[in-house]
């Protein structure tokens, strides 16, 4: 084996042998640097957004337990050999570590609290609140940080300044990017539910900058005036019918020909009604009263005569010249008294805030564009078709026209032509400039393709230009060769055994010679 490499060796000329050099030298070097790539471990992130703080606790517990790691740039994460990432992280969170927060959570109360005064116990409790409700803030996306503060009243049977005795709250948060108004919004009732009689307008959420996110998702109620309810619930409103009449119209006239704008007017008063009605005609008894007097009246007249006794009452007396006379009068009044009340209606009627006043609407068309051959020209719309689409918004928005009115009081619909779509006009920028990228790649690839292909020729190329003569040599026996010198078989050359040889077999001491220049070369 190593007879047969020696030949081959020694048949390659200079530039092949230097060639072969390199070649196993990129060779060996990239299996080195496979071996210590494949020796290295495989680092996964065990924590990341942690703050300076909290990595210091990680790493100090990680050089304890002797754990090689890595920390990440910035130096909020940390990265531990894959096999112990879950092993880890149970460990650690046995430990409390991290916390995710910036302050401590109910762990506070994990320790006994035997002997500790109730304002220490409440202000604990605050403290433990305000730390898991951070933990929690913390894990929305976009949120690398937050702290939150609680403010809550004293307790007191009296109150001395009215409104003042409710809790309030404020939220910091370190984002990584803008926070959304719906993430803003989760925080401040996430906040207000987590804390007894918190109103949600009660929170404040201020960002790194400066900056207070909640404020124009503070509510006042929409009968409070122009305030930030009033503007959203006009802002919901407008976009409904816009997109209600311009879905219709993209369907009629198609996309990008027309534009609509709605203005409502909404009534942002609440009135409450009271009306009493009293009714004349509609009478109703409230109350009867019934009297009755009688009154009786005696009179008696007529002569008298006899004596008084006994004598004068029997019957035999009756024809006696005495007379008398009995008169009776007997009257009676009835008296009847009649109440009646007037009927009388109360009507009470609220009307809520947020009812519609008026609607009105812009509607701009584009103009009809007719093409003839390769030339396009623009067409413009009759009166009767605008007023169709006039008619076709109206009905839409569920507009009633009263007596007098008309539709053009409420929607303007003008037709003009539309300026060139920015987008469109950046798509096909954006559309050539793909092309002519695909086509340098394209370029690319078959550059590096014949490059490659004109390396192997040439490399071809060269080792035919040097590739060795094939040439027949005679080897002599060493006895044969010298009984035909006759002479004496020693290592040493002398001018007599070159003659002989070359006389015997100039073909060998020609390619003897020539290997013989060719390393003299080399050397040089």
């Amino acid at each position: 084996m190593l007879t047969q490499f020696k030949e081959i060796w020694s048949s390659l000329g200079a530039n092949q042998r230097i060639s072969l050099i390199l070649a196993g030298g990129l060779v060996v070097l990239a299996m080195i640097g496979m071996m210590i790539w494949a020796a290295q471990p495989d680092m996964q992130l065990l924590y990341g957004k942690l703050s300076p703080e909290e990595a210091g606790k990680i790493i100090a517990k990680l050089e304890q337990k002797s754990i090689p790691f890595e920390t990440g740039s910035g130096g909020n994460s940390i990265y531990v050999e894959s096999s112990q990432v879950h092993r880890l992280r149970m460990e650690l969170a046995t430990e409390g570590i991290p916390a995710g927060g910036s302050g401590p959570g109910f762990e506070l109360f994990d320790e006994g609290s035997f002997g500790i005064s109730d304002f220490v116990q409440r202000t604990n409790f605050l403290r433990a609140v305000q730390g898991e409700l951070a933990r929690t803030i913390s894990q929305f996306d976009g949120v690398e940080s937050a702290r939150v503060m609680v403010v809550m009243p004293e307790n007191r049977l009296l109150s001395s300044r009215e409104g003042r005795d409710r809790p309030t709250a404020s939220v910091f948060v370190n984002a990584s990017g803008s926070l959304s108004s719906s993430a803003v919004n989760s925080i401040r009732h996430l906040v207000a539910n987590a804390i007894q009689r918190l109103d949600v307008n009660d929170v404040v959420v201020v960002d790194s900058m400066g900056t207070v996110l909640s404020e124009s998702l503070r509510s006042d109620g929409i009968g409070s005036g122009i305030s930030n309810d009033v503007i959203r619930y006009r802002k919901s409103l407008e976009s409904y019918f816009t997109g209600k009449v311009q879905t219709m119209l993209d369907r009629v006239l198609g996309p990008n020909q027309s534009e609509v704008r709605v203005a409502v007017d909404v009534e942002t008063a609440s009135v409450q009604t009271t009306e009493k009605i009293f009714d004349p005609e509609s009478q109703v008894a409230r109350s009867f009263t019934t009297g009755e007097d009688k009154q009786i009246e005696r009179e008696t007249s007529g002569e008298q005569g006899g004596a008084a006794g006994v004598t004068a009452n029997t019957p035999a007396n009756a024809t006696a010249p005495n007379v008398s006379n009995l008169k009776e009068r007997e009257d009676s009044k009835k008296t009847r008294t009649e109440s009646y009340e007037i009927n009388e209606r109360v009507v009470s009627s609220v009307q809520n805030p947020g009812s519609i006043k008026r609607l009105t609407a812009s509607l701009l068309v584009a103009r009809r564009m007719e093409v003839s051959g390769n030339e396009s020209r623009p067409v413009e719309r009759t009166p009767q078709e605008l007023e169709e689409l006039r008619d076709i918004v109206v009905n839409a928005l569920g507009i009633q026209l009263a007596p007098g009115q008309s539709s053009a009081d409420f929607v303007t619909v003008k037709e003009m032509t539309f300026a060139a779509d920015p987008f469109m006009i950046k798509e096909e920028v954006l559309e050539q400039d793909a092309n002519i990228q695909r086509w340098i790649e394209i370029g690319r690839s078959g550059v590096g393709a014949i490059l490659g292909i004109g390396v192997i020729l040439f490399f071809l190329q060269m080792l035919k230009r040097h590739k060795p003569e094939k040439i027949s040599i005679e080897v002599m026996q060493p006895e044969q060769m010298l009984q035909s010198r006759k002479m004496e078989d020693t290592s040493v050359v002398t001018p007599e055994m070159l003659n002989e040889l070359i006389r015997q077999k100039p073909a060998n001491i020609g390619v003897s010679l020539r290997e013989w220049i060719d390393q003299e070369v080399a050397k040089k």
